[in-house]
């Protein structure tokens, strides 16, 4: 599909210089606009009601216009510029690529404001993210994602930093910071990227140190509900052969909700990013990069009634800690000339966190019955070594990777027992029984560990069949090996001793078990130049996302209790499309259609208030995505988006949820842009409106936990001095302040959690 941040090229007689527009574009080099008086009235008269800075932005406009039409008569022409991206391991126009690609630039990552994978989302065809918390996120593409996000599942959707596995959509969230590109790929993508990545993947590439370069930017902003954003980038020369790249990110934000019973700020923001990056080159034919990544993010957690799911007050008991992620990243990638069009890669990745999940007033009220808190851990190392050849008409790549990861949970779930007795059994009379303890505050605290070790070899090659005509056959080995254990113990209240307690039945210790799965995944794919300006593509792959292990024993009896597993989850994806560029590359527009067949389909739901997983049956996915983008005039760029989409559950093993719709897989979604440009005698204005809007979808298979259509607005002023030395912007996120959600589930009672309302926000930027 198309590249958000593609890059826009002109010139004239007198000069050409290069500026960077916020949105869609990276570096191109502009003129100065005829026409505004029109645009520039009705931009006014929305400004003046916002905010002074939007008031400020549309005066200066207004001084201005006299000075672009004096340079009116300088003719220019723009062209969309070619897009290069990495998801097949080289380089490739986006346009050659025969799967279906959205990607997103670092200038339109930077200047849009975005922080991390769910602000892109609204603007990715079939795509949709799910938050139950700031460090629990799962992500959706073409109706498929992980229904299971416990230590024993593993997620559909692959994310991936600089060629490591993020493995997890806890440590995803906060990797968008002074980032190259972000490329996010549909459909089985094992062959390319790897591990679990049965329904697409997502790869973030950061911004390498430069050589012979020094350079930097300070950013500041400030905006309502306490918000305030501060990043610096510097980087640093060190002689010939090597460079360094250091970078901090700081965002907060006060809370959407006042807990009138605390007084405290609930659903916050408090998020540190520190990063720091080398380039070497060792010798001719070996260069290497690392980066090592600190990341603190923080937050007062909460889980709200529907009744008071979109007021600014609510009323809940203190929770048991704020909900936080503290986490490192290192990434060593070594990479070597072999000569004879071959290069060897070596991508050696570590990653660990501690994570205090779902710290939350479980009951949902400012009455002390309960609360509900489960730190986990997680420490991850991973090797990948690849090689890569290339012929005149033959590209190729193959590869082996290892993965080994240690998850961990310790859950603490505080209550009242006589109240909860009483309220999900009718059985408070227990408290009075004589024979039992007396009922009072406990905690059930299950524990357990997983060890996931996996291996794969993969290869990829793509034969020029003709000189418009190219066959790329692919595949991949994958080993799964699981080892978990569980215990459970009992409580000193009546629960405990009647072996009834909330989260199950009591283990006597640890209970161990493990397993292991495999699949061979092969992908055939064939593009066709129709034309110079036409591709069109078929992609044919089948794709896979482990077995598992279950958190929870199968029986009260001590002697039979086992973990139960559940098998791995397959598909078959079929996908045709077409990438076009028209009106003389002012344009450009990708179509796509896509049938997926899945197979096992893994389902978590709630048993005893634990998180099981079932293989329930098997889902049938089909849609079509559509991107373009296009220079309507010379000062115009319009972009916009559409996806259709059609995934249900078909031969499940409950009746009752044969032929619903997945979760988070709106039937019809769209976005579009509006970028326009405004030359000056010393800098340039840039005017930028982005629309987003999802049908109506499920949060649980279920369908009993709907969103309701809405309609998302965010508006953009900005403005970059022609020295490029600083520039000024303005945000409106949200800006006809829609009310919706982030996520539904069942707890104690239906928890719902919101997404934020209208913000504003005034950002500065210094480089040097």
């Amino acid at each position: 599909m198309l590249c958000i941040g593609s890059e826009i090229s002109f010139s004239n007689d007198d000069h050409q210089r290069k500026v960077s527009i916020i949105g869609l574009m990276a570096p191109f080099t502009q003129r100065i606009p005829v026409k505004l008086a029109v645009e520039l009235k009705q931009m006014k008269s929305i400004l003046l009601k916002r905010n002074t800075l939007f008031v400020t932005i549309a005066l200066a406009l207004s001084a201005n216009i006299q000075a672009q039409q004096n340079n009116a008569d300088e003719m220019e022409t723009r062209t969309l510029e070619e897009v290069i991206i990495t998801a097949q391991k080289r380089e490739q126009s986006l346009q050659e690529v025969p799967v279906t690609v959205s990607a997103f630039s670092g200038d339109f990552v930077e200047q849009a404001g975005v922080k991390d994978i769910r602000d892109i989302a609204g603007l990715t065809p079939n795509m949709s993210i799910k938050t139950r918390s700031e460090t629990e996120t799962t992500v959706f593409m073409r109706g498929i994602g992980s229904l299971a996000p416990g230590i024993g599942a593993d997620p559909a959707v692959g994310i991936f930093i600089d060629g490591m596995t993020a493995s997890r959509g806890t440590n995803a969230t906060a990797a968008f910071f002074d980032v190259e590109r972000v490329e996010v790929v549909k459909g089985p993508q094992g062959t390319l990227f790897g591990r679990n990545a049965s329904a697409g993947a997502i790869a973030i590439i950061t911004n390498k140190a430069e050589l012979d370069n020094n350079y930097g930017h300070v950013m500041l902003g400030v905006g309502d509900y306490g918000q305030f954003r501060g990043q610096f980038v510097g980087n640093f020369s060190a002689g010939e052969n090597w460079a360094f790249r250091l970078g901090g990110n700081y965002n907060t934000r006060d809370g959407l909700y006042e807990n009138t019973f605390t007084g405290k700020d609930l659903l916050d923001q408090n998020t540190t990013n520190l990063r720091l990056a080398a380039t070497g080159v060792v010798s001719d034919n070996w260069s290497m990069d690392f980066m090592v990544e600190a990341v603190n993010a923080k937050s007062n957690d909460a889980i709200v009634i529907d009744a008071d799911v979109f007021l600014p007050k609510i009323s809940q008991n203190e929770a048991p800690r704020k909900q936080e992620l503290d986490s490192t990243r290192f990434i060593w990638t070594n990479k070597w000339s072999l000569g004879n069009g071959l290069d060897l890669t070596s991508i050696t990745g570590y990653y660990d966190h501690d994570a205090w999940v779902t710290p939350v007033d479980a009951d949902e009220i400012d009455f002390p019955v309960a609360t509900f808190i489960e730190p986990q851990t997680n420490t991850t190392w991973s090797q990948e070594l690849r090689l890569n050849g290339s012929t005149e008409r033959m590209d190729w790549f193959i590869g082996a990777s290892y993965l080994s990861e240690k998850l961990g949970f310790d859950t603490d779930l505080y209550y009242e027992e006589g109240i909860v007795l009483d309220l999900l059994a009718g059985l408070g009379e227990l408290c009075l029984d004589p024979e039992l303890p007396e009922c009072a505050y406990q905690s059930e605290t299950p524990f357990g560990e997983n060890d996931v070790t996996s291996t794969a070899i993969y290869g990829d090659m793509t034969f020029a069949l003709s000189d418009t005509v190219g066959l790329t056959v692919g595949a991949r080995y994958t080993k799964d090996k699981k080892d978990m254990f569980y215990d459970n113990p009992a409580t000193d209240g009546i629960l405990g001793v009647l072996d009834a307690q909330i989260f199950g039945p009591i283990t006597n210790g640890h209970v161990y078990a493990k397993d292991s799965w495999s699949s061979f995944d092969p992908r055939l794919a064939l593009d066709w130049d129709f034309s110079e300006s036409t591709t069109m593509f078929v992609n044919i792959a089948s794709g896979y996302k482990s077995g598992g292990l279950n958190r929870q024993v199968n029986t009260f009896l001590p002697e039979q209790q086992i973990l139960n597993s559940f098998d791995e989850e397959t598909v078959m994806s079929y996908e045709v499309g077409t990438k076009s560029k028209f009106m003389n590359g002012k344009a450009s527009l990708n179509v796509s259609a896509f049938y997926n067949d899945y197979k096992d389909f893994q389902l978590e739901t709630l048993v005893n208030l634990v998180p099981e997983v079932f293989n329930i049956g098997d889902v049938k996915s089909s849609g079509i995505e559509i991107e373009g983008q296009v220079m309507a005039t010379d000062n115009l760029l319009l972009a916009g988006t559409y996806a259709y989409l059609d995934s249900k559950m078909k031969d499940t093993l409950d009746p009752g949820i044969e032929g619903n719709r997945t979760p988070n897989s709106p039937k019809h979604s769209a976005s579009a842009q509006a970028h326009y440009f405004i030359g000056t005698d010393s800098g340039e204005w840039k005017l930028s409106a982005t629309w987003m809007y999802s049908d109506n979808f499920w949060f649980d298979v279920f369908n009993t936990l709907e969103q309701q259509s809405y309609n998302l607005f965010n508006l953009r002023v900005g403005y970059e001095a022609d020295s490029g030395k600083w520039g000024i912007a303005g945000f409106i996120d949200n800006a006809t302040d829609e009310e919706y959600y982030l996520e539904r589930f069942i707890f104690l009672d239906v928890a719902n959690k919101r997404a934020a309302g209208r913000m504003y926000r005034a950002e500065l930027t210094y480089r040097f």
